[in-house]
């Protein structure tokens, strides 16, 4: 567990003192793909760290469609916040991919991180990013055209996700599979099969195997959201 502590960027700055204390009662879980690491209403007793996978974040509308609000992967937290307002979970914490977890208690969240200037200073500029991404996820629901829809979530994941290739293009790993992906993108699941064939037809993107999306002309697609 010292060694995990000391490769989390999030604890970077944090004393030799502080970090041998974490690793004393720092969790670490696993958790498989599905597997819910809090719902609605559960209490918020832990701030959690995502050392490896992915984490989605949705809500339940009440057609009983889920809305996937937020993506978080590698070194994302969660949590933070609701330990220091005391709330509760508002949303689904599930597992997109299996994952491994630091489970940070309230104790050691108030006792240890709250007193080092570094992590206050990363988690007020992640709150202010998730802010930003809070107004383009409006901004994408509030939206009719489909093809605006899918292709804001394709740019937001780009951003977000994607990794270049030697020739420029850009592919997109997201581990969502096409419900998920149309959840994200606020349309229904046939809805976005066919706005991605369609893209792949006018050379945009191309579908690759394991649902991977690489992005062929970024431009253009950005053309499609004004």
């Amino acid at each position: 567990m010292k060694e995990i502590i000391k490769e989390t960027k999030l604890f970077n700055f944090l004393s030799d003192e502080d970090k041998e204390q974490l690793s004393k009662s720092v969790e670490l879980i696993t958790v498989k793909r599905g597997d819910y690491v809090f719902r609605p209403f559960d209490k918020a007793l832990y701030m959690y760290i995502i050392k490896t996978g992915s984490m989605k974040i949705s809500m339940d509308l009440s057609d009983g469609r889920e809305q996937i609000l937020y993506v978080y992967k590698d070194e994302d937290f969660v949590g933070g916040l609701n330990l220091i307002t005391s709330d509760s979970y508002l949303y689904n914490g599930i597992a997109l991919t299996k994952c491994q977890i630091l489970k940070i208690s309230k104790d050691d969240f108030l006792n240890i991180l709250m007193h080092d200037e570094y992590f206050l200073k990363h988690m007020l500029i992640q709150s202010y990013l998730r802010i930003r991404k809070s107004e383009e996820l409006i901004d994408r629901l509030s939206v009719i055209n489909g093809d605006m829809k899918v292709a804001k979530s394709l740019i937001d994941l780009a951003n977000r996700s994607g990794y270049k290739k030697e020739d420029g293009r850009i592919v997109v790993k997201h581990n969502m599979n096409r419900m998920e992906l149309g959840s994200f993108s606020g349309v229904a699941r046939e809805t976005l099969i066919r706005k991605l064939s369609h893209f792949e037809d006018l050379g945009l993107i191309k579908l690759l195997p394991k649902g991977e999306i690489e992005i062929l002309n970024l431009e253009s697609l950005k053309d499609l959201t004004i």
